[in-house]
């Protein structure tokens, strides 16, 4: 690893860079919630002959104001590797920033995943981390150039999020390469366990089209259905009134767990827990079912029974709480939430106990 030293930057922006043997220089931009002094997908690459810059916002400010410095380093990595061919990589805040800094320069191909074109909407990262959707320092997509090189944009038509940035992408650029995914938000990580992104990136020579589709994982879902379902997502997280019937209406419901995850989560704003209960139960039984939908990563699957759990505690149903949770630590790596779970649950038996029967 060779630091670069010769360009000043925001204290914001961190990177590093990696010499390789290969005439492919890999910019990388990191995800949220990469600590300072470390690099989101650095492993991942280190296994590759390509030349890598890491970049990394360690504010989780989406790389905003961070144009001039990212533009500067990347010419002098540039200068120092000698590399011919350039392509811009990330997923989620880092696909914003590859997606935003490749087509600004239009020297390279562009791999982003999960981008948000809708940055700061409600139910986005983005939103969570203080953007705001009228924020004037967002890239203008709508202004954005013809993209010189290809331009290869994933999205997981499981995530309300994804869906609705999938169709501005359809609708703000064109003329990029839209793969629509049977994943999640975190469609990286889910096509890394398949060794799908390992064949993508150690030449980028092989058409994804085609890894993509060897593991049935194309989506057959149309634009409209798609912005229809994250519309409807937004409005939810917004805090207004979304009827469960409005989701299951859409084309492909029965098909889609986020989309009957919507379902549910508008059922339970309604206070209708029994029937968001019933929902969930609903898209666990297709996630078990359906080979491709199996493996999507973990921690996107164990959210369906916890969040199960937390109704059924709502409706007083803790036996039932208790089975589930204890099959979902089966099932499962432990963390916080299922461990604060299985707490409330021993504090809410201790309290009944003390209660004496009725009559």
């Amino acid at each position: 690893m060779t630091a670069l030293s010769d360009t000043p930057l925001p204290n914001r922006l961190q990177y590093l860079l990696a010499e390789g043997s290969g005439d492919t220089l890999v910019i990388v931009f990191s995800q949220v919630r990469v600590p300072a002094g470390k690099f989101g997908l650095e492993r991942l690459f280190a296994r590759t002959r390509h030349a890598c810059l890491f970049l990394n916002d360690i504010e989780n400010g989406w790389y905003l104001d961070l144009e001039r410095g990212i533009h500067s380093t990347i010419d002098s990595a540039l200068a120092r590797t000698g590399a011919r061919k350039v392509v811009y990589y990330g997923s989620s805040m880092g696909g914003y920033g590859a997606l935003m800094t490749g087509l600004t320069r239009q020297d390279g191909d562009i791999h982003a995943f999960g981008p948000e074109l809708r940055a700061g909407y409600p139910g986005s990262q983005s939103h969570d981390y203080g953007i705001t959707a009228d924020d004037p320092r967002l890239f203008d997509w709508q202004k954005a150039p013809c993209p010189a090189f290809s331009v290869h944009l994933y999205f997981g038509v499981y995530d309300p999020v994804d869906a609705t940035n999938a169709a501005a992408a359809a609708r703000l650029l064109p003329d990029t390469r839209l793969h629509l995914l049977r994943s999640c938000h975190a469609s990286h990580d889910h096509l890394y366990s398949l060794n799908l992104i390992r064949r993508i990136i150690t030449t980028f020579q092989r058409d994804p089209e085609t890894e993509l589709a060897s593991k049935g994982l194309l989506a057959a879902v149309e634009i409209e259905d798609l912005e229809a379902f994250g519309l409807l997502g937004e409005r939810l997280a917004a805090g207004e009134p979304v009827r469960p019937e409005e989701v299951i209406a859409l084309t492909g419901f029965a098909e889609s767990p986020g989309m009957i995850r919507l379902a549910a989560e508008a059922a339970a704003s309604s206070a209708d827990r029994s029937w968001a209960i019933a929902l969930l139960e609903q898209a666990e039984d297709l996630i078990a079912a359906d080979p491709v939908i199996r493996t999507l990563p973990k921690r996107w699957r164990k959210e369906f029974p916890l969040r199960r759990v937390q109704w059924l505690i709502g409706t007083g149903a803790l036996a039932d709480a208790r089975e589930l949770l204890t099959r979902t630590f089966e099932t499962y790596p432990a963390d916080d939430r299922m461990i604060k779970l299985a707490q409330d649950l021993d504090r809410l038996r201790a309290e009944n106990a003390s209660v004496p029967p009725a009559g």
